[in-house]
């Protein structure tokens, strides 16, 4: 028997889980082989073989400590999970620990042993469906005959016993190639009773090479609409917003990803690495994480005219075309409808750091913020009216720590939308000097927040500079009130 409520959740559930740090769900790459080439896929380049494949002790624990979390499901993606050998194992193993197993999967490798034993442990099987259209659903499969394998793959799944709507479902990903048939796509599959997983593309991997597939926001809004309207003859009552259809994405508040590699990211979206599950515990990677604990709170944190919205509350764009577009998980999605007229007030990476400073010149010498996240990067070039400089032109050794200093205050400022906190250097220590700085270097102050203690924070930084040359190394403390 199928447990829905292992699968959906409540508004009220997602908001409970964000302020106690706990999952409801985490998704998983077991491997990144696949026998399709979608055009935009989140995966730039084809990647197969062995080394593709996530460490079966790794995964184990992973899915354990994600139970032990809250996770309610592992929504298991990839590659093509079928090309998983051990896949039937893992699956035994998440229902073992109480927990429901969501794939998704082209179709095209699903038969009557596989379909019934997803049915045997009670798993929601996604099936991507482009088109109804043989010709388009090739294009965005890479692959021939992949309707007929959608079609079949449906067909197996439903003598299986999937005859539930909410446990069979098919994933399409809006594009300017299906874009012609996508409504009667939505109304033959409610007709068929398999629940439509419709979202806008992300802009990465794949699309970047394939940006013909791109469709105007406001064109997206019309069609989400279209559905809207189909689906209330259906008993279905839903507002549209981005990026999903019929449903809305805050899994950044509630989830997380762990690659084949056993990297640890927001989501596929999102590809700032947070940490790797065979250094740290899952629980101290997403307890200890700035984007993570952000993302959590993004009412208070998101930026630009998404902060204003009237649906914020349950809707916050999809972070991850905000992420890939702007450089800012934290910036507004410039592909909401909503923004079309707003795109001026919504900032990309990298800006010029003298707004987010509160050190004026001739103090201020960091110049651009270049990257915000678990490693942030500020760039400043070494101009001849540096007052710590000497007569050959070499930067006093003991300004390098105010350096980090002033890059960990712009990038502070530039998380928190703007709000300039005073803080006061404490001292740097274990610095080593590799390269003297000298007048006119251009350097990269590149830094990771290793601990933090209530207001006190130590800055682990490495200078680069023109050459890529490493000039200097250590860490900072600071304190920020």
């Amino acid at each position: 028997m199928f447990d829905i409520s292992k699968f959906e959740l409540t508004d009220e559930e997602i908001k409970e889980a964000a302020s106690r740090n706990c999952l409801l769900s985490m998704e998983i790459e077991f491997n990144k082989n696949c026998n399709y080439r979608c055009p935009y896929c989140y995966v730039a380049a084809d990647q197969k073989g062995p080394d593709c494949i996530l460490d079966s002790e790794l995964a184990d624990s992973v899915i354990r400590q994600a139970a032990q979390l809250g996770a309610r499901k592992i929504v298991i993606i990839g590659g093509e999970p079928l090309l998983f050998e051990q896949l039937e194992e893992k699956i035994k193993l998440i229902t073992e620990l109480g927990m429901g197993a969501e794939i998704f999967s082209n179709g095209s490798l699903i038969n009557k042993d596989n379909a019934a034993m997803f049915f045997k442990y009670g798993c929601r099987v996604v099936v991507k469906l482009n088109s109804l259209d043989p010709a388009v659903q090739d294009k965005l499969t890479g692959t021939k005959n992949a309707l007929t394998a959608a079609k079949n793959a449906i067909a197996v799944l439903k003598e299986a016993g999937y005859d539930n709507p909410d446990m069979l479902a098919a994933s399409t990903v809006i594009s300017s190639e299906n874009i012609d048939g996508i409504v009667a796509l939505w109304r033959y599959l409610r007709e068929n009773s398999i629940t439509p997983y419709f979202e806008m593309i992300t802009p990465q991997g794949r699309f970047l090479e394939n940006n013909y597939l791109e469709v105007d926001p406001a064109e997206i809004k019309n069609i989400f609409e279209q559905f809207a309207e189909i689906d209330r003859s259906y008993g279905y009552e839903w507002k549209p917003q981005p990026p999903l259809a019929g449903d809305k994405c805050l899994r950044n508040t509630y989830s997380c990803l762990v690659n084949y590699k056993g990297d640890v990211f927001p989501c596929v979206g999102i590809t700032k690495k947070i940490g790797n599950i065979a250094d740290l515990p899952l629980r101290v990677i997403l307890e200890t994480s700035h984007v993570i604990q952000d993302l959590k709170n993004f009412r208070n944190m998101i930026k630009g005219p998404c902060r204003s919205c009237d649906q914020l509350d349950s809707c916050y764009g999809c972070r991850g075309a905000a992420y890939q577009l702007t450089g800012d998980y934290l910036a507004s999605d410039p592909l909401c409808w909503r923004n079309a007229d707003k795109l001026d007030q919504i900032i990309s990476l990298p800006v010029n750091a003298e707004n987010y400073l509160p050190h004026k010149a001739p103090m201020t010498m960091v110049e651009q913020i270049i990257d915000v996240g678990p490693i942030s990067s500020v760039g400043m070039k070494i101009r001849d009216d540096n007052r710590f400089l000497d007569t050959t032109g070499k930067l006093d050794r003991a300004v390098i720590p105010e350096l980090v200093a002033q890059a960990g205050s712009a990038v502070d400022t530039f998380r928190f939308n703007g709000r300039i906190r005073p803080g006061f250097l404490a001292f740097g220590h274990n610095v080593k000097i590799h390269h003297d700085l000298m007048m006119n270097d251009q350097l990269v102050i590149a830094f990771a927040e290793e601990t933090s203690l209530e207001n006190w924070h130590t800055l682990n930084f490495t200078i680069t500079n023109q050459h890529n040359s490493i000039c200097a190394t250590g860490e900072v403390t600071v304190c920020v009130f």
